[in-house]
């Protein structure tokens, strides 16, 4: 009987009709992807820098590592 009623619910999400793009700005999909791309990323010649990317993900990696030592040092130390 849950099992049922999930599938209907998950049924009634997945079958919503989509709206039309009457709302969504026209342009190509080359300037969205530009405008998605923070500056800091560019590298100056229209693409992007992936050595930023890769150091940015490696010291948000970093800092998460940290934040959960910090965390475990707290709940060990109670």
């Amino acid at each position: 009987m849950l099992n049922s009623r999930k599938e209907q619910n998950l049924q009634r999400h997945v079958s919503l009709p989509c709206g039309d793009k009457d709302g969504m700005p026209k342009g190509s999909a080359d300037d969205s992807l530009k405008e998605s791309i923070p500056s800091r990323y560019c590298d100056g010649r229209g693409g992007i820098n992936l050595e930023r990317v890769r150091l940015d993900q490696h010291e948000a990696r970093r800092q998460v590592i940290q934040s959960m030592i910090r965390h475990l040092q707290q709940v060990w130390s109670r």
